[in-house]
């Protein structure tokens, strides 16, 4: 079947550049005007984080937040130190709560977490095989007895609403969610691997509407490499309700033919400052996209995860999935570490050692980016 042409448009520049896509691509000034937000290099992504807790957390929350990052900078060290094996998933999982504490005090989701649970408990299901069997039992915030759920609230504060009920995740499920090292999963269970890289995100204005909108561009070997359909890409990756394929005949540059998915609804801008409206655009986007940070150009690369039909509803945004399998593993290290050999020992464990190892940075940048509400990454020379 003949695609449909793209929608008449060019390609959008604000002071004569084209804009990257960004999970923050703006800042809003005092008078409501919008700057763009180029990418922030740091070496320590820690002052980032305490600088914005010392500028955005409420006052009341401070105290709080700056001793919870204190303590998850000293788990940091030990989550990252090679000569402490047997803890670094204790330590890993400690960091990454306290972090989270301090997070949700900052954006004012809580005022304390004093009395606060994991949210999670570790389970297993009768084949009582480590990871293999596990899942966690995830519970919402706050509990009967008025308790809240670090998980929960972790969810509330990335995507505005936490659990409304009970939910189990399945390790099995969680694991190739995990974005770096996710080759190492689909080797140790023999299956085709569900992380597609975004060759270009572009976005689009029509001047004479005041329309804007996205085209998502992937390389079209990407996709038959895993042997998904175009339709199945859409349907797996979520991007069905918004995007659509259009007749695209561009290569990346190197020959290799590209693939066009366009965003089915633009929105509409209330003037000519286009960029006053880039937030709510590369917004309706997000929910699809996972991302890396490297240390080499361009720093952040993004990817759509594509999630078999059963496994929707266990599907988290990215830094829950790595939140979640951090608490796992950190659980196993603390009541059960004899158990521990079993699952490294294992055909995932690989895929767990590159966890351990490659998560703390990946989480701290990440997290940082979330604090400042602006791309962090480290610099590739120092």
């Amino acid at each position: 079947m003949k695609l449909a042409a793209p929608r008449v448009g060019e390609r959008l520049r604000v002071n004569n550049k084209l804009i990257p896509y960004s999970f923050w691509p703006i800042k809003l000034g005092p008078k409501g005007n919008a700057s763009l937000q180029t990418l922030l290099f740091s070496l320590d992504p820690w002052s980032i984080i305490d600088q914005a807790i010392k500028t955005s957390c409420p006052l009341a929350n401070r105290p709080e937040a700056l001793a919870c990052t204190r303590q998850a900078r000293d788990f940091y060290e030990g989550a990252v130190d090679s000569q402490r094996v047997s803890a670094r998933p204790l330590s890993l999982y400690y960091c990454f709560m306290n972090l989270v504490k301090a997070f949700c005090l900052t954006k004012g989701a809580q005022t304390t977490f004093d009395k606060a649970k994991h949210g999670l408990s570790e389970m297993l299901r009768p084949a009582n095989r480590e990871l293999t069997d596990a899942f966690l039992r995830a519970f919402p915030s706050p509990n009967a007895k008025g308790d809240l759920q670090n998980f929960s609230e972790f969810m509330a504060v990335l995507n505005s609403a936490g659990l409304a009920a009970q939910i189990d995740y399945d390790l099995s499920v969680l694991l190739p969610q995990i974005l770096p090292g996710h080759r190492l999963w689909s080797s140790a269970a023999n299956k085709k691997e569900r992380f597609v890289a975004i060759h270009e995100i572009r976005t689009f204005v029509s001047k004479t509407t005041r329309e804007l909108w996205l085209g998502l561009y992937f390389v079209a070997d990407d996709l038959s490499r895993i042997g998904v359909t175009h339709k199945k890409f859409l349907a797996e990756s979520g991007l069905a309700a918004s995007f659509v394929q259009v007749a695209c005949s561009e290569t990346d540059g190197s020959g290799r033919s590209l693939v066009s998915f366009q965003q089915k609804v633009p929105i509409v801008s209330s003037n000519t400052k286009y960029g006053n409206s880039l937030q709510q655009l590369f917004d309706t986007a997000r929910p699809f996209l996972w991302a890396t940070v490297a240390t080499i150009p361009p720093y952040r690369r993004h990817y759509v995860y594509l999630r078999p039909p059963a496994e929707a509803a266990q599907t988290v945004s990215q830094l829950l999935s790595i939140y979640a399998v951090a608490y796992y593993l950190g659980s196993i290290t603390r009541y059960r570490p004899h158990h521990f050999p079993l699952i490294t020992d294992g055909p995932f464990g690989p895929r767990v050692q590159d966890f351990i190892t490659g998560q703390p940075q990946q989480f701290l940048y990440l997290l940082a980016s979330e604090f400042s509400r602006r791309e962090i990454a480290k610099p590739s020379i120092l």
